[in-house]
């Protein structure tokens, strides 16, 4: 059972600030305003916070992987823990310079994920990724250019397939020579000025993406 958690709204009571945010209950009282610094008054409405209820994404079973080449960002590692974590991955492969959860500042954002996925390290992203294919396991890359096909597009996994999703470095990309032994190398389209997304938010949409089939 999830334990519950109760926070109360605070605002301040200045016309001019109304500046309003949750205190946790049982925390220390928080006797004026973060924004002014103009006393509070009253307790505030108090609430429960809402859970997602836990539930199948999809009918699909095969199985999904995510192999992570080279990311240097404590932050974008734990997010990625936190992420596959729902989205049902079986197990994270780091590989070169990725920081593994034995740095003690990646819990902070994966917040407690890397103690329920498995996770292996490698000093090479190409050695791992050879060796997955080896396994049995489809390497499915997450990358853009003129080879690159549209999420959207991507073919339906088989009920039996085993696939790595790869995810590259924030600046470099996906090292080439690993690029080479992915089966697809797959988009998101953007729409806008910008051409990429943070790798997070396209690990996300990819691997949740691919979860519906």
């Amino acid at each position: 059972m999830k334990e519950s958690l109760s926070f109360r709204t605070q605002e301040c009571i200045d016309q001019d600030c109304r500046f309003r945010f949750p205190v946790m209950e049982g925390k220390s009282a928080i006797s004026s305003c973060p924004k002014c610094g103009v006393e509070l008054e009253g307790e505030g409405l108090s609430y429960g916070r809402h859970y997602v209820e836990r539930g199948d994404i999809a009918s699909s079973s095969f199985e999904m992987h995510v192999l992570l080449d080279n990311i240097r960002s404590l932050y974008n590692v734990g997010s990625i823990f936190r992420t596959a974590v729902g989205v049902g991955i079986k197990k994270l492969h780091l590989c070169g310079m990725t920081a593994t959860p034995e740095n003690p500042r990646l819990a902070k954002t994966a917040l407690g994920a890397e103690k329920s996925l498995p996770w292996q390290h490698y000093s090479n992203a190409l050695l791992a990724g050879e060796s997955l294919r080896e396994q049995g396991f489809s390497l499915w890359g997450i990358e853009g250019g003129k080879d690159a096909t549209s999420l959207f597009d991507a073919e339906v996994p088989q009920p039996d397939a085993r696939i790595v999703l790869v995810i590259g470095n924030e600046l470099a990309g996906i090292d080439p020579a690993v690029l080479g032994i992915c089966e697809n190398i797959l988009y998101i389209p953007m729409q806008g000025g910008k051409e990429s997304l943070n790798l997070t938010v396209a690990f996300g949409i990819a691997a949740y993406f691919l979860r519906r089939f």
